[in-house]
């Protein structure tokens, strides 16, 4: 065994992030591959309301993230699903199973099509195979994820920065067209819904906050404020974002380009065109490290509560991190690259996020209910709040693909099956 790593399951995580680093966290995640990828077909499907998409997925994500805020703050441990809905069903421990590995494989599903993507943008500047750099972005990631999560932590803050930036020049050179903000006079149609629910992988990021909880330095007050503060920036961004191309590319336009942000800017600036390709590159490494990081801390906590097996709660004795959980989730990204393109990965991840943030809003409620003294340093201000939260992600889930949806409903009955292997007829 290398040394350093420890194998039994006591062993904490260590306390050392602050609001900044874990707000700076969330919006790495946040602002990652999604927003480079989708808004072409998003554009696509709501036109000249592209903004709109983004402003009615922003709410449904606003909705939710205070539900994780109150919930995070009542339970301030790494898992973040998987322990508030086994607060919430204590005898229901298949919903809490179930979503916890639906979270896995959507994080997992998620590295993987990142990673391929980052190999893609890399063929601009240097020939290299993607079959090679692929594996080796996520070998990458998941060491520095293993060294430390104070180190992964920061290394998302900078690239977070970069991405930020590139997303900024677009919105620059968005204002210098006469036609930057028509858009705003779009009057709301029934045709924005189909964008949000696409869009709405753009936001899937503030959760993964919440899988920090137990490396927070003040998660009463720390988690609260990033996971609310990354949503409102990410929206400001993406907004301004959406008003821009629609300034430079006409929405038929945006559809048809596989590079959407740098078509949009190509025409007034091939030299910006250019960076945003690079910046593309830390946007897809950005969400891989996001994405292994919090699906491991979920794996994490599933093995410390004994719904998995005790070696994957395994943690470092020197760095503090659970370096079996982060070694398999890797592990699982590379399985997936076998696969190649993985076409519908973005809405398998959004219907098995959508699900987690459905659950969640409904642990809300029944935590309100069960549990009416217990302390809740931050609450939800109205109770009619996660019911419409609840409500707002079961619409988006339904203008979903069709394979995206029979795919997740694949993976919770395959996650009822390893349940019952595991724990037999036990509740």
């Amino acid at each position: 065994m290398a040394p350093g790593l420890h194998v039994t399951a006591a062993m904490p995580l260590q306390r050392v992030l602050g609001w900044p680093v874990l707000t700076l966290y969330g919006l790495g995640a946040i602002l990652g591959a999604g927003i480079y990828s989708v808004i072409g077909a998003a554009a696509e499907r709501s036109g000249p309301g592209l903004w709109l998409a983004f402003v009615a997925s922003a709410a449904v994500a606003l909705l939710t993230a205070l539900s994780y805020a109150e919930l995070a703050t009542m339970y301030p441990k790494a898992g973040a699903e998987f322990v508030y809905l086994r607060k919430a069903f204590p005898r229901q421990a298949l919903i809490a199973f179930a979503t916890g590995i639906m979270i896995c494989a959507s994080g997992a599903a998620t590295m993987a099509t990142v990673a391929i993507a980052f190999a893609g943008y890399l063929q601009a500047f240097m020939p290299a195979p993607v079959a090679l750099v692929s594996p080796i972005l996520l070998v990458v990631m998941g060491g520095i994820a293993i060294v430390g999560v104070k180190e992964s932590a920061w290394t998302t803050a900078v690239f977070t920065c970069i991405e930020a930036a590139g997303l900024i020049l677009v919105i620059a050179v968005g204002t210098t067209s006469e036609t930057f903000g028509d858009a705003l006079a779009t009057l709301p149609t029934f045709g924005i819904v189909p964008g949000a629910a696409l869009v709405f992988f753009s936001y899937l990021g503030f959760e993964t906050i919440a899988n920090l909880a137990e490396e927070a330095k003040q998660p009463e007050r720390d988690l609260p404020r990033a996971i609310l503060l990354s949503v409102v920036i990410a929206t400001v961004i993406y907004v301004l974002v959406a008003l821009a191309t629609l300034a430079l590319l006409s929405p038929t336009e945006l559809a048809s380009s596989d590079a959407p942000l740098a078509d949009a800017v190509r025409a007034r600036s091939p030299l910006i065109a250019r960076v945003l390709g690079g910046i593309a590159l830390f946007a897809t490494a950005n969400t891989a490290m996001a994405s292994i990081v919090s699906a491991s801390r979920v794996l994490y906590a599933m093995a410390e509560a004994k719904q998995l097996p005790s070696p994957l709660a395994a943690v470092a004795s020197t760095r503090k991190t659970p370096w079996v959980a982060t070694l398999v989730i890797v592990g699982a990204g590379l399985a997936l690259l076998t696969l190649g393109r993985i076409d519908v990965v973005a809405s398998v991840s959004s219907f098995a996020s959508l699900l987690a943030f459905g659950s969640v809003n409904v642990a809300v409620l029944v935590l309100r209910r069960r549990e009416p003294d217990a302390t809740r340093p931050f609450r939800v201000p109205s109770r009619a709040l996660p019911v419409i939260a609840a409500i707002a992600t079961l619409v988006l889930v339904t203008q979903l693909e069709l394979v995206a949806i029979a795919v997740g409903s694949g993976l919770l009955v395959l996650a009822a099956v390893g349940y019952r292997a595991l724990h037999g007829s036990a509740r």
